[in-house]
């Protein structure tokens, strides 16, 4: 198997930068690692030209730049919230006895950041870190029902919803009305609209009134059925309150 030692030795490059905890120069990282300095060079470049590092431009030394800054913020943020979420998606899967995920709007698209399978052989499985594309399913809905009309309309003169199923909502007006009836109950449902044979109900998890996160649940829609959805609101609305209430007021002790 090919191993891709240049991007071993960035990685080496990358990782002895964060470690030091301050500038260090071309030389020393060469020395440091026993890679050669005109690679050591080209492998900073190439960090440089991405802001995943800094150069002082007096002592020409190099430090952690404002991208790695974003990523190691984004990862924290993440643990953050999977941590204090985890216990109450576990119970609220429990409950329901279906798959819950847990995720956050990424750009376009909303990324599963945390998921808890239900303990039978016949469930929906995923994996973290799977990034579901905007406009689709309750997650979409859920999402679009915390912006504006306007901004929504903004959103989707550039993205066009797209018809995945049969059940798509795929004209812009009922796609308005459908929003303002999630915003009035707080929940959003998909009967087969993403997915094939495959159902969903998802709300949001907020942080000082701020929505942060969104939780959801999915099943099959033999097992997930629309009188079951309805038993699964009150649960997993319990559940969001819970952790937007943890993620709002966290103590300086952990539990």
């Amino acid at each position: 198997m090919y191993e891709a030692p240049i991007i071993k030795k960035a990685i080496d490059i990358l990782l002895f930068i964060i470690n030091e905890k301050r500038p260090v120069g071309v030389t020393e990282i060469s020395k440091a690692l026993s890679i050669s300095k005109s690679t050591t060079y080209g492998i900073l470049k190439a960090l440089l030209e991405k802001d995943v590092i800094n150069k002082d431009s007096s002592s020409k030394k190099y430090f952690i730049g404002k991208e790695l800054l974003k990523i190691t913020k984004t990862i924290h943020n993440d643990l953050d919230i999977i941590k204090i979420a985890r216990p109450y998606l576990e119970k609220l899967s429990e409950i329901v006895d279906e798959t819950v995920f847990l995720g956050i709007k990424d750009k376009d698209t909303i990324r599963i950041i945390d998921i808890v399978e239900v303990k039978k052989s016949y469930k929906i499985s995923s994996h973290v870190g799977i990034k579901i594309p905007l406009p689709a399913g309750a997650t979409s809905k859920i999402l679009f029902s915390t912006m504006k009309d306007d901004d929504i309309v903004s959103f989707l003169s550039k993205n066009s919803l797209q018809k995945y199923t049969k059940n798509t909502i795929t004209d812009l007006n009922a796609f308005l009305k459908e929003i303002r009836k999630v915003r009035k109950a707080g929940y959003a449902v998909d009967y087969e609209e993403y997915l094939k044979g495959v159902n969903a109900i998802a709300t949001y998890i907020y942080q000082h009134n701020n929505p942060l996160a969104f939780v959801w649940i999915v099943g099959f829609s033999n097992s997930l059925t629309r009188n079951k959805i309805k038993e699964t609101i009150r649960p997993l609305k319990e559940a969001s309150r819970a952790i937007s209430e943890r993620l709002s007021f966290k103590p300086d002790s952990d539990e």
